[in-house]
């Protein structure tokens, strides 16, 4: 079984073969199937795998226990499809829609074991009045792992995609470099990926060392026949000294308490003068998603208080921080440059 696994549109879940899953899954009385796919479903994420009708499905979303953890409600895989792997397949969906949460299920004695042999911990359940005859058990599945470092799994995997699907119109960032630095200048580039705007960078007569965390990437700049090396924003010397820093849609992916060390070694590998320039996407918290790549990245939403004091801690000056959304776009986008005043 190769079909991708995706979300379902509503028309598909609309359909008499979906409702015949969902009864494998709930065993239930058709008004109550019908009642969980009208009003349950669309509160739930659901993905499933569509080969002329959906072959199976997994319903997950908020814990209904009031627990942190994602609960995978329901899930089912048509018979023709079985022993294919996808029902591993739909529960690794589940658990990297968010990573950092633990995978709950509520089962019984005739699929504790496939939860079992996917490394879930079972133990013993109170007994469920909908179905009074039947053991129950709770399943639980660890989270998946460190978010910065799955977005970086994400983008080593699939850097092709990445590409196909970027925009070759290279990001405004670039001009409003070229605007603040003389022409000659040595830039760092945080997160090359595809090599969109180092391009453009070194069309405007700009030298750029191009950088990125996933050596696809790196790979794929070397293909095109320009040098560029591995480097990790979060832990790594960035070499130096350069006249500029370019980071176009790539801060966005370090924890929040990571910042302003990053932005520190920015700094000291700037020249007394030099620029940094950096996009973050706006708003409260941070998020999972799996649009552009359809595996999820992680992404730290910030305000623009919040931006120009980390940079100021970090030891920036003359921070400029405002919102660069375009109009009509589905985001909102902040803009930050500032310069390095150091005399040291």
């Amino acid at each position: 079984m190769t079909a991708t696994v995706r979300r379902l549109t509503a028309e598909e879940i609309d359909t008499d073969g979906f409702l015949a899953l969902l009864g494998e899954a709930a065993d239930l009385d058709t008004d109550a199937l019908i009642r969980i796919r009208d009003v349950e479903l669309p509160t739930m994420t659901v993905v499933g795998t569509v080969d002329g009708s959906v072959l199976g499905f997994a319903a997950f979303g908020a814990d209904t226990h009031g627990e942190d953890r994602t609960e995978l409600h329901y899930i089912a895989v048509a018979h023709e499809a079985r022993g294919t792997g996808l029902g591993s397949r739909l529960v690794d969906a589940a658990r990297r829609a968010d990573p950092t949460r633990p995978l709950y299920a509520s089962t019984d004695d005739d699929a504790v074991d496939f939860y079992r042999r996917l490394g879930f911990v079972v133990s013993d359940a109170p007994d469920d009045p909908r179905w009074p005859t039947r053991q129950r058990y709770d399943c639980l599945l660890e989270p998946v792992g460190d978010p910065a470092e799955l977005t970086l799994d994400a983008y080593r995997a699939h850097a092709r995609r990445y590409a196909q699907r970027t925009p070759a119109t290279p990001s405004p960032l670039v001009a409003e470099l070229a605007a603040r630095l003389p022409v000659g200048s040595c830039v760092l580039e945080l997160g090359s990926g595809p090599g969109r705007d180092a391009d453009a960078l070194e069309a405007a007569g700009f030298a750029v060392d191009r950088t990125d965390a996933a050596a696809s990437f790196v790979a794929m700049q070397h293909d095109a026949g320009h040098p560029a090396r591995l480097l990790d924003v979060r832990d790594a010397d960035f070499g130096g000294p350069y006249d500029g820093v370019f980071a176009s849609a790539v801060l966005l992916h370090v924890a929040r308490p990571r910042l302003d060390g990053v932005l520190s070694r920015a700094r000291m590998a700037t020249r007394p003068g030099g620029v940094m320039i950096a996009s973050f996407k706006k708003g409260d918290g941070e998020h999972w998603s799996d649009a552009k790549l359809e595996v999820p990245r992680h992404f730290v939403l910030w305000r623009e208080d919040a931006l120009a004091d980390a940079f100021a801690t970090a030891g920036w000056t003359d921070v400029e921080v405002r919102d660069s959304s375009s109009p009509h776009a589905a985001e909102s986008w902040i803009t930050v440059t500032a310069r390095n005043g150091s005399r040291d």
